[in-house]
């Protein structure tokens, strides 16, 4: 089977990936779960007074929530830049590979989850893509400014709330009346077909979104995911006290952050006026939460310590495209795929949080198995065969 290298600390970059589609079942399941945008707004539900389902939303949104995305933005860039520089049959083809991406994800996302972040990820991926070339400080100085720009863009959308203050409430500002919710609800436990409209209309939106304001951001980690790379971070080139030291001292500051920051949401009542300082926090806290995941698994790998965990992850890692779209259908299958069976706007956030860990632990375990014998994913098989035109090995 061929297969795409970045060799050596092959086991760096697998065990990272593996984590990282693990944590994006915990941070996407409330988007499943419930209606746009309850999950970062919990207030829009009727389940939020409950003190097992504050918890669960303040574990979800600190511990997960935006820090896998950049995670996966970050082991992007380092497939882009790796691939660039890959043997034949790979060697060159990265932007092949992303215009591929995109179809899939556009079904995935139209058809199956508007959260995709395939869509985004392939079209910045188009751009960064052309930065493998450049040089380190390059590559770096630029993916920072495009991070740094992205921010202000968010936090500058957040201040708004201190024009609205108390005029509306923040879901009123969102256009999300009670009865709205109610009625999206409805539509949902309706079944797959009856929840399409709705669901291709948020997919379109939120792709918007992202591309036009974030589109910036994801391609400034894409570059930063390259300097990961070729300064070997994600090869296991460090020592174990850089690791050590920076994991520290990334997640002594991003936890507090973000964790205060959820907290004063809660203590605000999701008032519009909260979400700039909150947001200004988590602009800070997040980067510092990812980078400090990042810098664990490295440790964990380097030094061998948890050899059965971080193989347990590079596992998932070498089928990452299919876990990530397997949940994806799995969960609106039980949300709101067959009517009246779905639990859509039915289970509480605290059990949310249990089936988030079971499903990661669930597809941690499916993975060890498929991959025994070194079969690639359904999805890798597929994605490889449009590329290449013909059977082959993943490109992941």
């Amino acid at each position: 089977m061929t297969q795409w290298p970045i060799q050596p600390g092959r086991a760096g970059y697998e065990s990272l990936m593996g984590l990282t589609v693990a944590g994006l079942v915990a941070g996407s399941i409330q988007s499943f779960a419930l209606v746009w945008p309850a999950a970062g707004l919990p207030v829009i539900a009727d389940d939020f007074s409950a003190p097992a389902n504050r918890f669960a939303w303040w574990v979800l949104e600190t511990g997960f929530g935006a820090v896998f995305p950049i995670l996966l933005a970050i082991c992007f860039g380092a497939w882009l830049a790796a691939l660039d520089r890959a043997p034949q049959p790979f060697g060159g083809r990265q932007w092949s590979c992303l215009a591929w991406l995109l179809p899939i994800g556009l079904v995935h996302a139209y058809l199956f989850w508007f959260g995709d972040l395939l869509v985004p990820f392939a079209l910045a991926g188009l751009i960064a893509a052309a930065g493998a070339r450049m040089s380190l400080y390059s590559r770096l100085a630029l993916g920072l400014g495009l991070i740094v720009f992205t921010a202000l863009i968010v936090f500058a959308g957040s201040a708004i709330g201190a024009i609205i203050r108390d005029s509306m409430s923040s879901a009123q500002a969102l256009g999300f009346p009670p009865e709205r919710v109610a009625g999206l609800n409805a539509i949902y436990q309706s079944g797959f077909l009856a929840r399409l409209p709705s669901n291709m209309g948020f997919a379109l939106m939120n792709h918007l979104v992202q591309i036009v304001f974030m589109g910036g951001g994801i391609a400034g980690v894409m570059l930063v995911g390259m300097v990961a790379l070729d300064s070997g971070f994600l090869t296991l080139r460090w020592t174990p006290m850089q690791y050590a030291v920076s994991a520290a001292t990334a997640l002594g500051l991003g936890l507090p952050l973000c964790g205060w920051a959820n907290l004063h949401l809660m203590e605000a009542g999701f008032a519009p006026a909260a979400f700039g300082p909150a947001v200004a926090a988590k602009c800070l806290g997040v980067p510092c939460l990812a980078y400090g995941y990042a810098a664990l698994v490295m440790l964990a790998c380097q030094s061998g310590r948890l050899t059965p965990v971080t193989d347990a992850f590079a596992s998932l890692g070498r089928v990452w495209l299919s876990a990530y779209l397997g949940s994806s259908v799995v969960l609106v299958l039980v949300f709101s795929g067959i009517p009246g069976l779905s639990l859509f706007a039915r289970m509480p956030r605290a059990g949310l949080l249990v089936l988030a860990l079971a499903l990661a632990a669930g597809l941690v375990f499916a993975a060890r198995w498929w991959t025994r014998t070194g079969r690639p994913g359904p999805a890798e098989w597929a994605w490889t065969a449009l590329v290449m035109r013909e059977r082959a090995g993943p490109p992941g």
